[in-house]
């Protein structure tokens, strides 16, 4: 029965999203239902049961690419008013490190879904962290060679 109240409010949060009108507000719920969907993996990882632990995280794939999506539609300046798009970057990172610890209790011949789920995690924490500091200042201690100041002779 513990299974009802997670989905129960995933879809009260379902609700909510199809209410929504700013692109912040929607992401806050999509990060909800990202959070139910992914203690669903939890949960049917405990219990051993990979099969709907897999449905779990198609779904969660599917939330965190709209939250993803909604972001880059709004068009807005995230270096500017940050909103949502920090909130976003910061539970991806908390998510991973949840989906990196489940992805150990997985056998190797059945990681596939789990880590399309990281791969996806990955990539929108990525375009978060790039549009709140910009393309530019991304990869910066890569190349130091590249540096402008030359060390005098």
């Amino acid at each position: 029965m513990s299974e009802d109240k997670p989905t129960g409010e995933y879809e009260r949060q379902q609700e909510k999203l199809s209410h929504e009108g700013s692109p912040v507000g929607k992401v806050k719920i999509l990060i909800k239902m990202s959070e139910i969907s992914l203690k669903e993996v939890v949960d049917f990882v405990k219990k051993g049961d990979l099969v709907e632990a897999d449905k779990s995280l198609i779904r969660y794939n599917d939330v965190i690419r709209q939250a993803d999506e909604v972001l880059k539609s709004s068009h807005r300046n995230a270096q500017k008013n940050p909103a949502g798009f920090k909130e976003f970057e910061i539970s991806l990172r908390k998510q991973l490190r949840k989906l990196a610890d489940l992805k150990l209790s997985y056998p190797v011949d059945q990681q596939e879904k789990i880590s399309q789920a990281i791969a996806s995690a990955e990539l929108a924490k990525e375009d978060m962290f790039q549009a709140i500091f910009g393309p530019e200042n991304i990869r910066r201690g890569k190349g130091r060679s590249e540096n402008p100041r030359k060390e005098s002779q």
